[in-house]
């Protein structure tokens, strides 16, 4: 029997401007502000507490809306103009309107309120927050290249607010100051490239000292591709590299090494699209602080899980009897291992294990009782990991957040356990963004 067709869905009526000012009464976790109207919340991007503000709706629910500012009747005190000419339309930052000297305050009490409202948790110690300077901080950055099939015209960029196609760069000062002229240069190049739609993305790296380029492509590139970009190179100091389509990675142009001081005792290398912490000023001030509130003993052990290239792990090591990371990927338990030699750290052993799946039966899980365990998960948080790691009874678990939702749902389970959270801190890692990274230390209960 043939499937009735369906008629065609009238088209959607476009959401309203609410034509009268709202009053912004506080931020979301999200930074947003909330207003209320019609009975329901509205969450309103670029609006601050204490303003009013007209908006747009942009999207409507059950039970709250969403919202974009599209005219700021009565200002905050703390907001700001932009300082990127991109910002209105770039998807990168969202907090750029907000002074960035009360920004982390403002972060910080957000993420302790949430702790108390979903937990119960109040810290006994709120430390000050890590800061940044708000600008050329960002030592790593994914650039998406696309040209237009019905115009050709390239784009080389960040995705668009609120959309997955591309918005065309030409500066960005969150970037470190020697990528200043890489979005020139980058067009420049890639415009008068042939087989430029086999490009797709380019990854920047930097170290300390030297950078690096590391191109994307679907489909092999000419030579004569392959010699602009290594002329790029040169005229930005940078090595290049190619991955191709089965992520065979390949180096165009001058093999940099690749580095950076976690402290002052430790270098640590990588590859060109390894994962590393983007805020090298905040990562060396993370470290420090996480030395600070273990306080690391000759006698003792620490379980570093979700280790990557051993940012945490290989500092600690100098203080401690034995460090154990646990990382997801062999490429960078390799690297960790790497570095542990680089760095003539012989007590320190990196293993490979997916840490979403039960680990009571890994070599490592038994072998070895931590006294100290510092956990650094994915958004996702540690919800499964957590009660496994109890048994080992470690006297101090550090948790590093990049998700505040995750860290209270986290807490909570370890305030159940019978772990306190003696101390308590944010991370503006991303500044101009409504991104929270946090850290939080738990000791046993006495």
């Amino acid at each position: 029997m043939p499937r009735k067709q369906r008629r065609p869905s009238p088209p959607s009526a476009p959401l309203p401007v609410i034509d009268t000012p709202l009053d912004v009464i506080r931020l979301s976790n999200e930074c947003r502000g909330i207003a209320l109207h019609g009975g329901k919340t509205l969450f309103i991007r670029n609006a601050l507490p204490g303003e009013q503000v007209l908006v747009r709706v942009e999207a409507s629910h059950k039970r709250f809306d969403e919202a974009d500012t599209i005219e700021v009747m009565k200002a905050s005190p703390d907001r700001v103009n932009p300082v990127c000419q991109h910002y209105q339309q770039c998807g990168g930052c969202d907090l750029q309107h907000l002074n960035t000297q009360v920004a982390p305050g403002i972060k910080q009490h957000l993420v302790v309120d949430l702790l108390q409202r979903f937990s119960d948790v109040s810290p006994e110690q709120i430390d000050n927050p890590i800061e940044s300077r708000p600008t050329g901080y960002r030592r790593s950055a994914r650039i998406g290249i696309n040209q237009r099939q019905r115009d050709g015209a390239l784009l080389t960029g960040f995705r668009r607010r609120q959309s997955a196609k591309l918005l065309n760069i030409e500066h960005c000062p969150v970037l470190d100051s020697r990528l200043d002229s890489l979005f020139q240069k980058l067009h420049e190049t890639l415009a008068e490239t042939p087989d430029v739609r086999h490009i797709t993305e380019v990854l920047v790296s930097l170290g300390d000292s030297e950078g690096a380029l590391r191109f994307r492509a679907v489909k092999p590139l000419s030579s004569t591709t392959q010699q602009r970009l290594v002329e790029l190179g040169k005229q930005l100091q940078l090595s290049i590299w190619l991955e191709d389509h089965q992520q065979n990675l390949t180096p165009l142009h001058h093999q940099a090494e690749l580095g950076f001081q976690a402290d002052p005792q430790t270098q640590l290398f990588f590859q060109p699209g390894d994962f590393l912490q983007v805020n090298a000023e905040v990562n060396r001030a993370m470290i420090a602080r996480a030395k600070e509130w273990l306080d690391p003993q000759p006698e003792q052990t620490l379980l570093d899980l979700f280790c990557g290239l051993g940012n945490f792990a290989l500092p600690l090591a100098r203080h401690l009897k034995q460090v154990v990371g646990v990382e997801g990927s062999q490429t960078m338990v390799s690297r960790a291992q790497q570095n542990a030699l680089h760095n003539q750290l012989h007590n320190a052993d990196f293993y490979c294990a997916d840490l979403s799946q039960p680990i009571k039966e890994t070599a490592w899980y038994r072998q070895y009782r931590p006294d100290l365990i510092l956990l650094d998960p994915p958004r996702s948080g540690a919800a499964e990991l957590i009660p496994q790691l109890l048994p080992l009874k470690p006297r101090k678990i550090l948790y590093i957040a990049c998700n505040p939702a995750a860290l209270a749902r986290d807490a909570g389970t370890l305030i159940a356990a019978g772990y306190d959270m003696t101390r308590f801190s944010v991370l503006d890692m991303f500044p101009n963004t409504s991104h929270i990274e946090s850290m939080a230390l738990f000791e046993v209960r006495k």
